[in-house]
């Protein structure tokens, strides 16, 4: 009888080991498993994706706009903040999160589009033999809006570390190729209506430009400092500039 029940105990011992070992087996399985959804979500921040890799990597598009602040600009000239801007098309990036991390690099390429316009209705922008020069306007100017335009292939090439699945920050150079350039003046003489624009006005060629983007759940804030340039340094004023609007 004794040993009856010796044995009873030990099958009940070893059932109830055996039942706890399976509890935690499943209930570590079950953290792997959300550990592994966390950082799938970590990586597939913001973006339409293009496509889905296997070993942590990701295609995707972003689009980002905001207002252009020009700084250093030429004495007595201001330009105006809610009429500069940039519009920035990444048309592909690629995403690599690096293994056991939560650090991403991608590189992506696109195009960017900026405008830089003049304040208020007193000064215009104009071309002068090879000079881009910036002058008070004539006096039957009215309504006078003058810009300078650039469009630009854009490389950006970032860093982004995950904090969790909700926030992010990235840093990292956007390369430009700013192929096309002008300067558009449209004013008012009289009762007809004048629009006028003028290329090759010597822009830089290359520039690189530095970002920081916070990220949001899926939307994100940028910052994104020029400190090149927008005209060469012989062809006319020198100012940089300073964006910052919202990453998509």
């Amino acid at each position: 009888m004794k040993k009856f029940l010796l044995m009873a105990f030990l099958a009940v011992g070893l059932t109830a080991n055996a039942e706890e070992m399976n509890e935690n087996n499943v209930a570590g399985s079950t953290e792997k498993t959300a550990l592994a959804a966390d950082n799938d979500q970590e990586i597939n921040n913001g973006g339409l994706t293009l496509d889905e890799g296997k070993d942590d990597d990701r295609l995707s598009m972003h689009i980002y706009t905001g207002f252009n602040i020009p700084t250093d600009s030429p004495e007595g000239v201001d330009f105006s903040f809610w009429r500069s801007w940039e519009i920035n098309w990444t048309i592909v990036q690629y995403d690599y999160r690096l293994k056991n991390s939560n650090l991403a690099l991608s590189a992506g390429i696109g195009f960017n589009w900026r405008k830089y316009t003049l304040d208020g209705h007193k000064n215009q922008i104009y071309k002068d033999g090879n000079m881009v020069k910036i002058l008070p306007a004539g006096q039957e100017m009215n309504d006078l809006s003058s810009n300078i335009h650039t469009v630009s292939i854009s490389v950006p090439l970032l860093a982004k570390y995950s904090f969790n699945k909700n926030f992010a920050l990235s840093v990292g150079p956007q390369l430009n190729l700013n192929y096309y350039g002008r300067l558009h003046n449209a004013y008012k003489h009289g009762d007809d209506n004048h629009d006028i624009s003028t290329k090759a006005i010597g822009q830089r060629l290359l520039t690189v430009d530095l970002m920081g983007i916070v990220h949001l759940w899926d939307v994100g804030i940028y910052c994104k400092y020029s400190p090149m340039s927008v005209i060469k340094k012989d062809r006319g004023p020198q100012f940089k500039s300073v964006a910052i609007g919202v990453y998509f």
